[in-house]
């Protein structure tokens, strides 16, 4: 063996095959996640769907509908970062910064008179549905990081922020169809928290985890 034998042995010695992912098996397992999360929120303070019919509810089913796209775009494209020739789809990029104005929106809420001391002190103005909203991002957030540890993502960077704002809107919708209130400034402020949050600390605390 001549000496770049013996390099490329040295270089080689560590590495281990990674079997190809099924996406089907990845949206299969999203899936179950969305149902286990489901299930327990429900245990733990009741699903309310109904509330997007009520009158006022306009401002719920959009949110929810932003969040649950946004979680969707965002997690499709994680199942597919397991491979090493994907990176994240535009579609998904494209709909962080649609969604990213909603919070926006909520600041510039807060600077109304008359809106912002309701939103942050009064009934709608608590920590709950943000802290909630994280705590049901965790299951998911386990199951993309499994699913992403067994492939082989070519952006472990890319793959923790789209982890963590995947399972943090994700999360948030679910936990949301629990919430009673359906204002504006609650939705923009407390329920998208957690995706901002949850994409930080995917974007810090991941990447090392999915490294290979």
């Amino acid at each position: 063996m001549d000496r770049d034998d013996a390099l490329i042995a040295r270089l080689s010695a560590d590495l281990r095959p990674v079997r190809p992912q099924r996406p089907r098996a990845g949206w299969g397992l999203l899936a179950l996640a969305m149902l286990g999360t489901a299930a327990l929120v429900h245990l733990g303070f009741g699903l309310k769907p109904g509330l997007a019919l009520a009158p006022g509810g306009g401002w719920f089913l959009l949110a929810e509908l932003v969040l649950a796209t946004l979680g969707l775009a965002c997690a499709l494209a994680v199942v597919a970062m397991a491979s090493p020739s994907r990176t994240a789809r535009p579609a998904a990029f494209w709909l962080v910064a649609a969604a990213s104005l909603m919070p926006v929106a909520g600041l510039v809420v807060l600077a109304v008179p008359g809106f912002g001391d309701a939103a942050v002190h009064g009934e709608q103005g608590h920590w709950a549905c943000a802290v909630w909203g994280s705590v049901s991002s965790l299951l998911t957030a386990a199951v993309l990081v499994v699913w992403l540890r067994r492939g082989a993502p070519a952006s472990p960077a890319r793959a923790g922020l789209y982890t963590g704002l995947a399972s943090g809107a994700l999360g948030s919708a679910i936990y949301g169809l629990s919430c009673p209130i359906t204002g504006f400034e609650h939705w923009a402020i407390w329920h998208f928290l957690p995706v901002l949050g949850c994409g930080l600390v995917g974007r810090l605390a991941l990447p090392r985890m999915l490294r290979w």
